[in-house]
């Protein structure tokens, strides 16, 4: 609402007394007053009105019936109701409704101030959410939208390039040439996979639910991420060391979201191991859960930049070069991902040790 707007309270009741005591209750917002149900209706269409305070039984019709009017022309719409019954069936109706709050009569000021200042708080705070949920669904049609554009141009690139190859090798140019070939050829992979790195992120962080949980063998989702991150890093001299039970450990999760998570996670091992080294991942169960440790011997993370890994774009770059690969998206995605199984994600590090990430689920149910 823009500072300086005074919000608008419509108040309804048959009688003049009571929308007056209301008024002088009411300094603070703007209030606007109807003796009757069609009267406030009329005036709800044809103003803006941020809240509406109506009494039970009025000329007309009741406020039940303007609560039911209101609510189909906005369902967002805050009405409080006033009411000197303690009918429960009243009460019922209103709730079946979706009346946002009571009032008893006789009306006490304090009391009225307090419901309209909590129900306008509460309304600016679902708009506010319904606003970053706008947000987000235009966020992800939008990288969504502009992965699969790019993903055009970039086959057609491929394409091209292959033709180029094939003309340099037959004719045999310089050794210059197939080497810028062979550049142009890397930063089109490079390209290609950050597109799919967008169309990845963008899927697996729409909203989940529990529908898409389902019993997994950890031990072989863990496999699959440590030998997926292996083949994508292409790094012959990394090797890969996985400690996993010989039996499977199975837990309710939403299996493609823990794997991208998983995924991120020893990605980062092989990413930041240099041309040699080692990625150790291990899983046990633990007491109060289940734990799953991924070790790397590389660079490490500066003491200082720690707090930062779990930001969203934020890199390391032990180099300061500027050209790590990815979005720094990895690690938000997967502590989120986590946190919706109800587990926790750490990490530890040491500039020029390497880093330990550890990962824990809760325990599983015998």
């Amino acid at each position: 609402m823009p500072e300086g707007h005074k919000s608008t309270v419509l108040v309804v009741d048959d009688e003049q007394v009571i929308r007056d005591l209301c008024g002088h209750a009411l300094k603070e917002y703007r209030v606007l007053q109807a003796g009757s149900l069609r009267e406030a209706i009329d005036c709800y269409q044809a103003q803006r009105i941020d809240l509406v305070l109506t009494d039970v039984m009025m000329p007309g019709g009741s406020g039940i019936e303007l609560l039911r009017q209101i609510k189909q022309l906005d369902p967002g719409a805050t009405v409080v109701v006033m009411t000197g019954f303690g009918d429960k069936e009243i009460i019922l109706n209103a709730l079946q409704e979706d009346a946002d709050d009571f009032i008893n009569k006789p009306l006490q000021l304090l009391q009225l101030r307090t419901a309209v200042q909590k129900a306008l708080a509460k309304k600016a705070l679902k708009e506010e959410i319904a606003t970053l949920r706008r947000l987000d669904s235009l966020k992800s049609s939008f990288l969504s939208l502009i992965s699969h554009k790019l993903r055009t141009p970039i086959t057609s690139l491929s394409l091209a390039l292959e033709d180029l190859q094939r003309y340099a090798v037959q004719f045999s140019p310089e050794a210059e040439c197939h080497e810028r070939l062979r550049s142009m050829r890397e930063d089109l992979q490079f390209l290609s996979r950050l597109v799919i790195s967008l169309l990845r992120f963008n899927q697996v962080m729409l909203p989940g639910n529990d529908d898409r949980l389902q019993q997994c063998d950890l031990v072989e989702l863990v496999r699959s991420a440590a030998e997926s991150a292996r083949w994508d890093a292409e790094k012959p001299g990394v090797k890969l060391v996985l400690h996993l039970p010989a039996s499977p450990v199975v837990l309710p999760c939403d299996r493609d979201r823990l794997l991208f998570a998983l995924q991120q996670v020893i990605d980062n091992a092989f990413k930041f191991s240099g041309d040699r080294g080692s990625a150790t991942v291990s899983l046990t169960q633990q007491p109060d859960g289940l734990q799953i440790v991924v070790q790397d011997a590389g660079c490490g993370i500066p003491s200082d930049e720690l707090p930062k890994v779990f930001e969203r774009f934020y890199q390391v770059d032990p180099d300061a070069t500027g050209q790590v690969p990815g979005f720094g998206l990895g690690l938000s995605c997967a502590r989120e991902i986590i946190r919706q199984h109800g587990g926790t994600i750490t990490i530890s590090s040491e500039s020029g040790r390497g880093t330990t990430v550890t990962i824990t689920l809760k325990k599983v149910e015998e």
